[in-house]
């Protein structure tokens, strides 16, 4: 299993991908570079309209342009015009999955595999459920990250008991705590909770992002670059304050 960049496709008009994608990828241009993405096309799905304004190898050469590496399309639907015409592999999306996954679960079967009926007069089958919350141990990692080296907690915290190295990345989807100096990149939140943190001892980072917003090592102020700081999001901009 690997973590991949999406790409969402919310609009047919490639000028306007161009440009939200040159300020997306300037924010971070050594971060993205040669950087894979899903091209998802899901949003683009049963819009007949959208479908024929959008030309799906403009669309690719603008992705390459700005250095990412489109390898794959995602879409609910295999057989739309616009998933036949983007010269990409194809997989279905993960909502869709997700979405199909549930039905299933959701739906009784008969013995022969046909969906049972149920009476309108019969009870529920189940009429209380219990919501227990499952907490993750974290990922503790009591070694040095050296560079080139990359490090993902999914669904949980990423403990780091040392040193990030330079060209080092560690990624969470939770919040990442580094007990040494923090000189690689770190991306915590990247499931898209805003809620989460990164705590160091050390902040000398060539980037650092949470939920997707970052920040590059000339823009950390100059009175925390080698000190102890929080990175944390706060009315949708990255703040970094001491610790």
């Amino acid at each position: 299993m690997y973590t991949f960049m999406s790409l969402k496709v919310g609009v047919a008009d490639v000028d306007i991908i161009d440009a939200s994608l040159a300020d997306k990828v300037l924010q971070a241009p050594g971060f993205f570079s040669n950087t894979p993405v899903v091209v998802d096309l899901s949003p683009l799905d049963g819009d007949e309209e959208a479908a024929d304004k959008l030309d799906p190898a403009a669309l690719v050469a603008c992705i390459r342009r700005h250095k990412l590496v489109p390898i794959v399309a995602a879409t609910h639907d295999k057989t739309s015009p616009l998933a036949q015409t983007i010269e990409l592999p194809l997989i279905e999306s993960s909502a869709r999955r997700i979405s199909g996954a549930a039905k299933s679960e959701s739906t009784p079967a008969k013995a022969d595999g046909a969906a049972a009926e149920t009476p309108a007069s019969a009870e529920p089958l189940v009429t209380e459920r219990e919501v227990e919350y499952i907490a993750r141990k974290p990922l503790i990692i009591d070694r040095p990250v050296r560079s080139g080296q990359q490090i993902y907690a999914r669904d949980t915290d990423l403990i780091i008991i040392g040193q990030v190295g330079a060209g080092a990345e560690v990624v969470a989807d939770n919040n990442i705590h580094v007990y040494g100096p923090l000189r690689g990149k770190a991306l915590c939140g990247v499931s898209g909770d805003t809620n989460t943190n990164i705590f160091c001892q050390s902040l000398e980072a060539e980037l650092v992002s949470v939920a997707g917003i970052y920040r590059q090592l000339e823009t950390i102020p100059e009175e925390l670059r080698g000190k102890a700081a929080k990175v944390y999001l706060e009315d949708e901009r990255l703040n970094i304050g001491p610790l």
